[in-house]
């Protein structure tokens, strides 16, 4: 006889937030991923329609759990949004003890290469789902496979990259319909949350924007580069 080993259905809070993106908040529990499930960028393995929605901003978003791992995953229609996204990043933040305050984020895509955004020729002009997708296939090989990870113990640097041996997975991609899909996996172990069952779980996810540069008043110093920073 197998022994039993019941995935993890703990409460969870999710806050919906994005720049320009109202605050939405929900108490569910997770449920397990859909079977065979792949960190690839596609939202099909979800049955191709999120659990969640977001109306004012048309985002689908989705949370599952196995006892191993935690699994995310948004679907954005807006092409400024994912723009953002794109040039800037999503955070995933979690918070172990249901609390609002960010304890672990991921934020991904990042460019690997010190650029603090992509060309519009790298991104997609959104004419064209196909063009779109060569040319995004391209950014995230060659440009985008950066990962901030931040507040895991585990992890040294908290830059990292899509090769990383810690198990996180992440992914992006265009689907059919020309809808920016953002997919993520952690594995459970890094949270180092023994009781789990017995806590809710916070989680915020957060459309990225690019900050501008301050410009001096007398124009000396030239001001820095554009970072990423955070909206919202």
């Amino acid at each position: 006889m197998k022994a039993f080993i019941p995935y993890l259905a703990f409460s969870v809070i999710i806050q919906l937030s994005a720049v320009s993106l109202s605050k939405a908040q929900t108490i569910l529990s997770l449920t397990a991923p859909p079977q065979n499930i792949s960190v690839d960028g596609s939202s099909k393995d979800w049955g191709d329609s999120l659990r969640y929605y977001n109306a004012e901003k048309h985002i689908n978003y989705s949370f599952a759990n196995t006892k191993d791992t935690l699994y995310m995953a948004v679907r954005v229609i807006d092409r400024s949004e994912q723009t953002r996204i794109l040039r800037a990043g999503i955070t995933f933040s979690i918070n172990t003890k249901g609390k609002k305050k960010e304890s672990y984020s991921i934020t991904f895509p990042l460019a690997t290469n010190g650029n603090a955004s992509l060309t519009g020729a790298q991104i997609g002009n959104g004419e064209d789902s196909k063009q779109d997708h060569e040319a995004l296939m391209q950014a995230v090989l060659t440009v985008l496979r950066g990962i901030k990870a931040t507040g895991f113990k585990d992890i040294e640097d908290e830059m990292i990259t899509t090769s990383n041996t810690y198990g996180i997975k992440t992914a992006v991609d265009y689907d059919d319909k020309g809808y920016l899909v953002c997919e993520a996996a952690i594995p459970m172990q890094l949270f180092h949350a023994n009781d789990a069952l017995k806590n809710e779980w916070a989680f915020n996810i957060k459309i990225n924007g690019l900050t501008k540069p301050a410009q001096s008043e007398n124009h000396e110093g030239g001001g820095g580069r554009g970072g990423r920073g955070g909206g919202g």
